[in-house]
């Protein structure tokens, strides 16, 4: 706010540059944090790996702390659907493969 706005501008203007204000200091503030969230991911990733852990890894994409859209829901419940028909599929096989793993030449067990 300038000086002019503010000694001649209308009184309103202050409010409403004090409300503008403190959203910027607000969405400031949830950006550090999801940083410090990011840095607090990546050195537990490495600490753990050193540790002798394996699995310990960096998050494979963005944290996303926005509500979902219905599309985007729709969607994670279709990928997480396929991953359970895979699942089950590769169970399948596995047991055909071993049954007929267990059957001789004569068809005998």
């Amino acid at each position: 706010m300038t000086y002019e706005q503010f000694w001649f501008g209308d009184p309103g203007m202050a409010r409403t540059f004090r409300e503008a204000y403190l959203l910027r200091k607000r969405e400031k503030n949830e950006d550090m944090w999801m940083q410090g969230l990011y840095i607090y991911r990546a050195v537990s990733a490495v600490v753990a790996s050193a540790l002798g852990d394996r699995k310990a890894k960096y998050i494979d994409a963005p944290l996303d702390y926005l509500p979902k859209t219905e599309a985007e829901k729709k969607q994670e419940r279709y990928k997480e659907t396929q991953k359970v028909i895979n699942f089950f599929d590769k169970l399948l096989k596995d047991n055909a493969k071993k049954s007929n793993e267990r059957t001789d030449v004569n068809g005998n067990a």
